[in-house]
């Protein structure tokens, strides 16, 4: 099976997807796409609140419980933001697969987490993360130093200094300088959205 193929499976990625190319005209699989989901990019200005039933749309296709999407109409956002951050807050990770409980602890660990390369060592990775922390009920960046397995040849070439990008505990890539500025200022514009 493809990837196309099997990104059509996963129950809310494939529906954002489908969104933002409805949205932007472009293809769903295109890399300006499949980037605005991930890091966020200029394409999300084509993003407006009238948009947001698209979305639900696709998921009552794609078979999230009509329950869910029906509480999820009723829970408009103050801005639609089609980002992968909005799904893991606005939408809330794991709650339409039940897959994961929704807590701090999912929600940093399904958001996408940049940072910085402190430590390289032959098994581990020591990455001062972006993260998220809610105070007085609103969600926060935050630094936090974490541990990672190293997977050798998934990323490579890592070296101190490096920014990369983590999910689900897992380096998914080095981010050069211009992606570092698309994810730190889309990750701000959906905070403000759901805080």
């Amino acid at each position: 099976m493809g990837v196309e193929e099997e990104f059509k499976h996963f129950i809310v990625l494939h529906p954002y997807l489908r969104t933002l190319s409805k949205i932007t005209g472009l293809q769903k699989f295109s890399y300006r796409v499949v980037e605005s989901y991930w890091l966020g990019n200029d394409t999300l200005l084509k993003a407006k609140n009238k948009d947001y039933p698209v979305l639900l749309n696709f998921f009552t296709k794609q078979g999230v419980p009509e329950w869910f999407v029906d509480e999820l109409k009723t829970e408009k956002p103050k801005k639609f933001i089609p980002t992968h951050l909005f799904q893991v807050l606005h939408v809330g990770v794991g709650r339409a697969s039940g897959s994961v409980p929704y807590n701090l602890e999912s929600i940093n660990n399904c958001m996408i987490r940049w940072g910085k390369v402190e430590k390289v060592n032959k098994k581990t990775v020591v990455v001062s993360l972006n993260s998220l922390k809610k105070v007085k009920g609103v969600y926060k960046r935050t630094l936090i130093k974490e541990t990672f397995p190293f997977v050798e040849g998934f990323v490579t070439d890592i070296e101190v200094g490096d920014t990369v990008a983590v999910h689900w505990k897992q380096i998914v890539k080095i981010l050069n300088e211009e992606e570092i500025k698309k994810i730190t200022y889309w990750t701000n514009e959906v905070l403000k959205t759901v805080s």
